[in-house]
């Protein structure tokens, strides 16, 4: 058979959104946010500040404190009203997206007025967790760590500190081997250039790592940029997700002093003043734990976070933000009480330590919309506008219950769907009514009909 060759376009690609003034779908069909998606949608990065205001400024008095970081919150609970069902899509992980692009953007230089650096590390679960609980949520910590980049930056520093100086300016300034600025130091055809060994410049870092309390055979790795690999190869499948495979948790027995000791004294000799975990989803953790499982996770995650034992704790490295729906968060914080841990801090939605996102106003949700659309607009001079929404096209999609911005969001995809699809130009509240009553009259068809008659 002969080969046809994949044909690359060299044109853009026209798109059906527009007839509405729009470069594609500006909603996400299903809501989700996934912190690693690359489609803006999904990822968080549309964010409509305004409609979450009260909380980012809670946020940021308990846990930024710039003018005050050593004494910020080590400990606090995002969350909001519900259970499992309504209390999931308010925003919670799209408001923690904020943040960590915000800080991780430049490790914190604009964040803390280039005074220190900070880093936020992000855990979260796809699905229940239902065994080795504290040790799955540090390798997911660790999968973050591999992921954001701080591992780079922080090999490329400590490189940095152990050039000498009268060399540093040049090998910043070079741009003939495909990088340049502080890229440089982790090419080792530019450092050799300037008669910079690269392996004598890694035993450096690795000294200065063993003499920061890193474990020999992490300082290695973490000093040649081969972390990531040091991990898979303590997984007989090299893979590092799912985090959890039976016969095969040797990468579990470890991921705990690894993140909480290594990682931690290794990010500090990089320059780290401190760090966030964000743990999204406690609820993924705790919702099948029997009683007595949740006492102990507890007693684990502040032996791990807040209790003397981890070079965490000794240093008040990481603060911890987890989210959650308030029915999760109370589990939590009475196994944190019967733990004993409540006298060093309080794990409870109904402290001072706690933020909750309550569910937006409609004006809140407009918002919202308006901020999916301006991504998407062809005509920048339309940007927080309703276009191409109508003023009563906009109240049909946010009338008659609580607004619930996953659930919004969602309809809001199908009512654009509905209108490109019928050629409309503007959604007003006909259309809007008219993609409801679509979307109510689409039926699963009936795989069994006509059985009967064939047997």
């Amino acid at each position: 058979m002969a080969i046809h060759l994949p044909k690359k376009h060299t044109t853009p690609i026209s798109s059906k959104y527009e007839m509405l003034g729009l470069r594609d779908l500006p909603f996400p069909d299903g809501g989700f946010v996934d912190p690693y998606s690359t489609d803006p949608r999904t990822n968080g990065s549309i964010y409509a500040v305004s409609t979450a205001q009260s909380a980012i400024t809670k946020f940021e008095n308990l846990l930024i404190r710039p003018d005050d970081f050593p004494n910020r919150v080590r400990l606090a609970y995002l969350w909001s009203k519900g259970d499992s069902q309504s209390g999931r899509g308010v925003g919670k992980t799209a408001l923690l997206r904020y943040f960590r692009q915000r800080i991780n953007c430049d490790w914190g230089e604009t964040e803390f007025n280039t005074r220190f650096s900070a880093v936020v590390v992000y855990v979260g679960f796809r699905s229940q967790v239902d065994r080795r609980y504290m040790e799955q949520l540090a390798l997911s910590a660790l999968v973050d760590v591999c992921k954001n980049g701080v591992l780079d930056a922080s090999r490329a520093a400590l490189r940095l500190s152990a050039i000498p100086e009268a060399k540093v300016e040049a090998i910043l300034a070079d741009d003939g081997e495909g990088t340049s600025g502080a890229d440089n130091l982790l090419n080792d055809q530019v450092l050799q250039k300037h008669d910079v060994d690269p392996e004598s410049l890694d035993e450096q870092v690795i000294s200065t790592l063993i003499s920061a309390g890193v474990e020999v055979p992490v300082a290695h790795p973490l000093a040649k940029g081969t972390f990531e690999d040091y991990l898979r190869a303590m997984r007989r499948d090299g893979a590092l997700e799912p985090l959890y495979v039976p016969r095969d948790t040797k990468i579990l027995d470890y991921s705990r002093t690894l993140l909480f000791n290594d990682i931690v004294r290794y990010l500090r000799a990089a320059g780290y003043g401190g760090g966030y975990l964000f743990i999204d989803d406690i609820e993924n953790l705790v919702d099948q734990m029997a009683r007595r499982e949740r006492i102990e996770f507890a007693k684990e995650f502040g032996l791990c976070t807040v209790r003397p034992g981890y070079a965490n704790t000794e240093y008040r490295f990481f603060s911890n933000v987890l989210t959650t729906h308030q029915q999760a968060s109370l589990a939590l914080a009475t196994a944190w009480g019967d733990a004993g841990l409540a006298a060093i801090g309080r794990l409870d939605p109904t402290s001072p330590n706690s933020v909750e996102l309550p569910f937006p106003s409609k004006e809140q949700a407009q918002g919202i919309i308006v901020a999916h659309l301006d991504y998407f607009r062809i005509n920048q001079e339309e940007k927080g506008t309703i276009k191409p929404f109508t003023p009563d096209g906009i109240d049909a999609l946010l009338e008659g219950q609580t607004v619930h911005p996953r659930a919004t969001l969602s309809s809001a995809a199908k009512v654009v769907q509905f209108a490109v699809d019928k050629n409309h130009t503007v959604i007003d509240a006909g259309c809007v009514k008219a993609a409801g009553e679509s979307t109510r009259q689409t039926t699963t068809p009936d795989f069994s009909e006509g059985i009967e008659g064939a047997i």
